[in-house]
């Protein structure tokens, strides 16, 4: 099952993301067999992340937000809210 998460970055914590990005990445390299498509929200400057969007693939809601606690950035403070949601892919067709 498809889940959406999404992250928002809290106020100031690009120095946070930037400290934390490598064992971020870390994480995202561990359940890559759960990974369809993940990458940072960019500002309309787009010289600055503003959170993380993440669609992943776990069997349950439990799962996703196991995933989602454990992610590095969110232990270190950087996002001031993360929801998650199921999602359905309508396209491209699967």
């Amino acid at each position: 099952m498809l889940w959406m998460i999404n992250c928002v970055d809290g106020p100031n914590t690009a120095p946070l993301r930037t400290k934390h990005r490598d064992a971020h990445m870390a994480h995202l390299r561990a359940h890559a067999d759960n990974l369809v498509v993940a990458g940072p929200l960019q500002n309309d400057a787009r010289n600055g992340s503003v959170g993380s969007l993440l669609i992943m693939d776990f069997p349950n809601r439990d799962a996703a937000v196991a995933f989602a606690q454990a992610d590095p950035f969110n232990k270190a403070g950087v996002f001031a809210s993360v929801t998650i949601c199921p999602f359905r892919q309508t396209l491209p067709v699967a």
